[in-house]
């Protein structure tokens, strides 16, 4: 084997996490380097752990650990290794794509000894970075996610030595370092062992170099010494290793001891103010908060003792020998098929229900400005729903998000890449805020699919057309980009008449996009029609794949056809969308007095964000939208109801309480909204406008008035009210559409499709980048 291609030994510690574990297994299997074994040391466990390993027979070394110590257990691994390289991994994480590839690059540096990469905390409702960059110092003191390594961090006046650390979760080592040093000191019954050894390591001259890269995902679950989502946490055993920790190394390096007994006594400051605060908080009964203050104690002074008066249990002698002198090779853990194996869900460990096909998965990167469950916009929604049906036929999706600080996490099928962004680019475009703004945060996002390109493996850049997200990407050439052909500024500013040089050049950036792109993706006829006439792009029909969006079918449970049972009672009628001239908002409050005028029985309920400020109507009048209506409708406020942006559980309970859904969009690409309230089994009334007439069937799911017509609107409303037959008929047939047309797995296996000729027209054709300038 030569130093290039080093053999890895990737080494799991685990008690009582089956189903983590195999979830962290089947990760393994889409590793991008070959060269590994998986070494799997199980202590006193009393779970199914030993089942889920017999479905790797062959495939995974299984050792034991006779006790609860992380570090024993490490080190049993570490001397049973046979890889050049030993990495660690915990049972509950799961690692990028090439994760162990680039390791395998890394150590091409012979004077490397250890390193680690990123580690992203991906639950969705507590996602965070937990680990990049960090450095540790003599004295158990830590600093994280730093990106000026050593500078700024040490103490003024104090000699305290620092170095640089990885973290447990994810964190590769020399065989022959871990050796020379004796592997890891076996007093660490958790926490703080991955910084002592950094510590010894650098103490024997060892190189330990840190990355942002390498990354892995981890999920922390539940353990003996932690229950997630609680503060029922043994802090005991950290204040045990921190103590230890500080007085042990301290001493071996030559700190003062009024420095070693200054930190012990910050740290046990630390622990029993936390503890007030508990306590006070009454986050913990009494009887888990009571017995905490003497283990405290009890851990002082049991880790003070050990520190000052007993040497370190680390391998012993015989073990090392024994280690040096293997021969052996390692056992491999992929097998043929691997390249195959579908996409995981690290956080449940739920398996694609639609994995087939004989082509192996895609590895893809969705684009969006906003997402679930935080934002829910129509781009977002539709990204959503691509995400999860893509997921379903075993591909792995990233999508990148907006977002004001960087988060990661797992979420309906997908890891999400929320992002911020300075506008700190593109001097020269700062007079035009739009176009400037939009730029620079297509630029951010090319960064983060530059690492997910090296991450992940990434093959294909999937953008909206809504402000050209995939514009730098395309331009680097680095990756194909495709195009979904969502409404564009061009079409917004020429809906409302809008005519600024800003807007201007935002159409042109979406008019190159359209040009370059290896596909694009239309999903109806009126959309590329449009999007011809508007953009007047030449050769676009060899080029484009038409994708009917789709959504997940309700349970039949939760259709709710009209009950013909209460025809005489009100009629409800629910507007979802954003509140701007573009949906149709205007017509719809001019219609609302003719429906009621006939219909006295008819209410409205409208949901949606008021978008008044950026559509320019609150610069006209000086109000927002359900002000304006109120001021000229005051006699009818008690029938019609304005909801602001609502959760998608309340979305939901709209959707099946209502009898009717309005949406009169001057212009649509497709319109989500209306499968959406389809798939509840009720009629819809749109426009003739854009895609929408590909969507709704006139007079079968639902009626088609002319656009910016509110008596004829008006008119369909009264029409419908008037006919419950009518209306529990449509509804029926809505549902039936849905469950037939707008599939959200058929929606994915149709981009699945268009993504494919896109990487194998990409592939032939060779790399094309732009020529591009930030300045």
């Amino acid at each position: 084997m030569s130093a290039a291609e080093p053999t890895f030994s990737l080494v799991i510690n685990t008690i009582d996490r089956a189903e983590q574990l195999r979830t962290t297994l089947r990760g393994l299997e889409h590793q991008s380097y070959p060269r590994f074994e998986v070494v799997v040391v199980v202590g006193p466990t009393h779970d199914h752990t030993l089942q889920v390993l017999s479905e790797y027979d062959g495939r995974v070394r299984v050792l034991r650990c006779p006790t609860a110590n992380l570090c024993r257990s490490r080190n049993i691994g570490v001397a049973a290794a046979r890889g050049d390289i030993v990495a660690f991994i915990d049972d509950d994480a799961v690692a990028s794509r090439t994760w162990v590839e680039q390791l395998a690059r890394l150590f091409q540096d012979a004077d490397l000894h250890g390193t680690g990469g990123s580690v992203y905390r991906v639950y969705p409702q507590e996602a965070k970075m937990e680990f990049q960059l960090g450095i540790c110092s003599s004295l158990s003191e830590y600093v994280d996610t730093c990106d000026t390594r050593l500078s700024h961090v040490t103490p003024q006046g104090e000699a305290v030595r620092w170095v640089e650390r990885a973290m447990g979760t994810n964190m590769a080592y020399r065989r022959s370092a871990l050796l020379d040093v004796g592997g890891f000191d076996e007093f660490y019954v958790w926490r703080a062992d991955d910084s002592d050894l950094a510590l010894r390591l650098a103490n024997a001259g060892k190189r330990v170099r840190t990355v942002k890269e390498a990354v892995v995902y981890h999920i922390p679950g539940s353990s003996r010494h932690r229950q997630m989502f609680s503060h029922k946490i043994r802090w005991w055993l950290e204040t045990h290793a921190r103590v230890y920790y500080n007085i042990r190394n301290g001493m071996e390096g030559g700190d003062s001891r009024r420095m070693i007994a200054r930190r012990c006594k910050e740290i046990v400051v630390k622990q029993w103010t936390w503890f007030t605060k508990v306590w006070f908080g009454q986050h913990l009964p009494a009887r888990d908060m009571l017995p905490m203050y003497p283990l405290e104690i009890r851990a002082v002074l049991s880790a003070s003792w050990a520190a000052l008066s007993r040497p370190r249990t680390l391998l012993s002698a015989a073990a090392v020998k024994a280690a040096r002198e293997a021969s052996e090779p390692i056992l491999p853990f992929p097998s043929p098929g691997v390249s195959k194996a579908p996409a995981v869900d690290p956080v449940s460990g739920r398996k694609p229900k639609a994995a087939t096909g004989s082509e192996p998965p895609l590895r893809l990167c969705l684009l969006t400005g906003s997402y679930p469950p935080t934002e829910y916009d129509g781009v977002g929604r539709l990204t959503h729903l691509m995400a999860q049906g893509l997921f379903e036929l075993g591909h792995t999706v990233h999508v990148i998000a907006r977002a004001e600080q960087e988060k990661v996490s797992f979420y309906d099928g997908a890891f999400v890449h929320r992002i911020p962004f300075r506008t700190d680019r593109y001097a020269r475009y700062r007079d035009y805020p739009t176009l400037h703004s939009t730029l620079n945060y297509s630029h951010a996002v090319h960064e983060r699919v530059k690492r997910l390109i090296l991450n992940e493996g990434v093959q294909l850049v999937d953008s909206t057309l809504w402000q050209y997200q995939g514009l730098v990407t395309l331009a680097s050439g680095e990756v194909p980009v495709v195009v979904r052909l969502l409404t564009g500024e061009r079409q917004v500013a020429s809906v409302h008449r809008d005519q600024s040089e800003d807007l201007a050049l935002v159409g042109e950036m979406e008019g190159l996009l359209l040009k370059r792109a290896q596909h694009l993706l239309p999903n109806t006829k009126a959309t590329l029609q449009s999007t011809k006439d508007l953009y007047g792009v030449p050769d676009i029909d060899g080029r484009c794949s038409i994708v009917p969006y789709g959504i997940v079918p309700a349970p039949d449970e939760l259709a709710r056809p009209y009950d013909l049972a209460r025809a005489a009672g009100p009629f409800t009628v629910l507007f979802v969308g954003r509140l701007e001239k573009r949906k149709g908002i205007m017509d719809l409050f001019e219609a609302i007095p003719k429906v009621l005028q006939e219909a006295p029985n008819v209410r409205f309920v409208i949901t949606g964000g008021d978008n008044s400020q950026h559509d320019g109507f609150r610069r006209e009048t000086g109000k927002d939208y359900p002000t304006h209506f109120a001021e000229r409708n005051p006699g009818l406020l008690a029938q019609v109801s304005f909801l602001g942006a609502v959760s998608d559980e309340e979305l939901q309970r709209l959707y099946m309480a209502c009898d009717l859904f309005v949406a009169p969009s001057r212009h649509e690409s497709f319109g989500l909204v209306y499968p959406e309230a389809m798939n509840y089994a009720k009629p819809v009334i749109g426009c003739r406008a854009g895609g929408i007439p590909e969507v709704v069937d006139h007079g079968v799911t639902g009626l088609l008035v002319a656009p910016a017509a509110p008596a004829e609107l008006a008119k369909a409303i009264v029409e419908l009210s008037g006919s419950p037959a009518r209306v529990r008929e449509m509804g029926l047939a809505a549902r039936q559409q849905v469950l037939t047309r707008f599939s959200y797995v058929e929606m994915a296996r149709n981009f699945e499709r268009a993504y494919r000729t896109a990487i194998r027209g990409f592939e032939s054709a060779g790399r094309k980048g732009m020529t591009w300038n930030t300045e």
